[in-house]
């Protein structure tokens, strides 16, 4: 699996661009983020064609690409977890208004309702529904590749925050207990911010886990 890594916008979020293997021209994107020009260019420069657009949840920071990926790929498809799927067109929800903006985006074409295995892009992935951080906040695991990408549901030395419309702070750490500490120790983590981390190390060194008293 070839995995480049985009950090867009002032939010510093990172967009991942992922395909089966470095000859493939269909491509992943997971999150597009604020100020997605960057993200259009390494696109149309290496000739690759996005399939899905995943979006692990529906704060503006991770949905604001969407829009500008559609004007340039018509055929795009967008997935997100229903329990987020209103949030894409409303800027409340989505916290755009918050940010000083309006970012709306046209619904998703695809919404899952379940955990599922998935095929996006020639890739399999196991959906995890993470909530917490947000009521839809969902991660795509690949166990062949040894990897997850978690959004904003856990991060290096740290964890998604819990004070937004429709967080719930037990919920995010019941969530990442129950269903991202329980992958194998090797596994790669990619979050939403900041560097990669794995889920050893993050059993060991979180503060939020480390202590034993939520996992």
């Amino acid at each position: 699996m070839k995995i480049d890594t985009l950090v867009l916008g002032d939010f510093q979020t990172n967009c991942f661009v992922v395909r089966p293997d470095e000859k493939s021209r269909g491509c992943l994107v997971i999150d597009p983020g604020l100020d997605a020009a960057p993200l259009v260019q390494f696109l149309e420069g290496g000739r690759l064609s996005p399939q899905m657009i995943f979006l692990t949840h529906g704060h503006v920071d991770h949905i604001a690409g969407v829009e500008l990926l559609r004007e340039h790929w018509p055929d795009v498809q967008v997935a997100v977890h229903e329990g987020d799927a209103g949030m894409l067109g409303d800027p409340m929800k989505n916290l755009s208004m918050m940010a000083g903006s309006m970012v709306q985006a046209r619904p998703a074409e695809i919404c899952y309702d379940r955990e599922q295995t998935l095929d996006l892009a020639g890739m399999r992935f196991d959906l995890l529904h993470t909530p917490g951080h947000s009521p839809g906040g969902s991660c795509l695991y690949a166990e062949t590749e040894g990897l997850a990408f978690v959004g904003d549901t856990l991060f290096a030395g740290s964890i998604g925050r819990s004070d937004f419309e429709g967080g719930n702070h037990r919920q995010l750490l019941d969530s990442i207990a129950s269903k991202l500490l329980t992958l194998p120790e090797e596994t790669k983590i990619y979050p939403g911010h900041g560097p990669a981390t794995t889920i050893g190390n993050e059993k060991r060194g979180n503060p939020f886990f480390s202590g034993g008293s939520t996992f």
